[in-house]
């Protein structure tokens, strides 16, 4: 009696293992797993949408020599703003593998392991990579270095197998290959772009310039024309300074300064 009671009490704790949401793979094995932590996954909204990011993209470059046609561009720039997600990509510095009395776990540095997530372990944060196909989480910390122990996702939890878990060679360890995720869109906020139209009756060279910017309620667009004598050698617009090679009705030749 008492051999059946120790029986039917492995079997009921061993159930709690097999309840809810997990990712035990098969190195389960009862009583692996004595603490489990949060996992703060970089794909919920604590995460999203962290930071934004402004860059402004110009047509041009100082030195560069550039022709255009009358109605062509000659000089644009926009300034955008992209959202920034906190996913992450890693690289193995070397080909290598944490190893055990267990299976190995492969790393190969010709590919990328995704981070999903963070957890704090003894008061220290540290990064989890995905599951493997075993459901294996290679855990690694701010520098890239890997922790000795390998987790598993329980109950969206992350559990510690008992089991060491070593790099070979020793100074394996893994590297930041995309830091940050740029939203599917980048939104222009500011901007100006400048065209050539041609020479008038006046043997003026024209230009005709657009430009947008925000105002506090949404976005002001204003529309220029610059004319500047045919005998100028260096102009500037939109504080950008030209010089002048060639200019005529069919076309202008200059140089950004």
């Amino acid at each position: 009696m008492k051999k059946i009671f120790i029986g039917l009490a492995v079997l009921a704790l061993s159930s709690c293992y097999m309840r809810g949401d997990y990712t035990l793979g098969h190195r389960n094995v009862f009583n692996d797993f004595f603490y489990t932590y949060k996992i703060h996954y970089y794909d919920t909204d604590e995460f999203k949408d962290t930071v934004q990011e402004t860059e402004t993209i110009n047509s041009y470059k100082k030195g560069m020599v550039r022709h255009a046609l009358p109605g062509g561009v000659v000089i644009a720039s926009k300034t955008v703003v992209k959202a920034v997600y906190s996913d992450e990509y890693v690289r193995p510095n070397m080909k290598g593998a944490l190893v055990s009395y267990t299976i190995p776990i492969e790393l190969s540095d010709e590919k990328v392991y995704q981070v999903i997530g963070e957890s704090e372990i003894h008061g220290v944060r540290y990064r989890l990579l995905k599951p493997n196909r075993l459901g294996d989480v290679v855990i690694i910390d701010a520098r890239g270095n890997i922790y000795p122990r390998v987790g598993r996702i329980y109950n969206n939890r992350l559990a510690l197998l008992d089991t060491s878990f070593l790099p070979e060679p020793d100074d394996l360890k893994f590297t930041d290959d995309t830091v940050g995720q740029a939203g599917d869109e980048d939104t222009a906020i500011a901007g100006f772009e400048v065209r050539y139209a041609g020479i008038d009756d006046h043997y003026n060279m024209v230009f005709k310039g657009s430009s947008f910017a925000p105002d506090g309620q949404g976005e002001v667009e204003e529309e220029r024309t610059y004319t500047f004598p045919m005998y100028d050698k260096t102009i500037a617009i939109e504080g950008v300074k030209l010089q002048i090679i060639d200019v005529d009705e069919t076309g202008i030749s200059y140089k950004v300064l």
